[in-house]
């Protein structure tokens, strides 16, 4: 089978779509969706902040299950600054910034923090 010239523009819009598919399902949620970082405790939620509304970095103490927590946050997302905890897997964790991303999660203190669009 010969290579044509046309084969070349089939696979190169190919390519474009999916670019452009990719930009709309992945980098730009939907317009009128609000930014949210939600703490949760236990499976219950104890914190909601909106995101949009952050000016400066914001920080939150939180009472774990076994220790204090601090959690910073930003307009863009959000991640833990200081936990009591042993491995501090948090902390390790670093900054979340969409609601793909995977949650931060503290095992000792059953703390989960995450990034929803509502």
């Amino acid at each position: 089978m010969k290579f044509r010239w046309y084969d070349a523009v089939i696979i190169l819009a190919v390519l474009a779509l999916t670019g452009i598919l990719a930009y709309f399902i992945y980098a730009n949620p939907s317009r009128g969706e609000r930014k949210f970082m939600v703490i949760e405790r236990a499976n219950v939620e104890i914190y909601r902040l909106d995101l949009a509304i952050v000016v400066d970095e914001v920080r939150i103490t939180i009472e774990g299950e076994e220790t204090k927590m601090v959690i910073g946050a930003d307009k863009d997302g959000c991640w833990v600054i200081s936990s009591g905890c042993p491995d501090h897997v948090c902390i390790d964790t670093g900054k979340i910034i969409d609601s793909g991303d995977l949650p931060i999660i503290c095992m000792p203190n059953e703390v989960s923090i995450r990034i929803v669009y509502e």
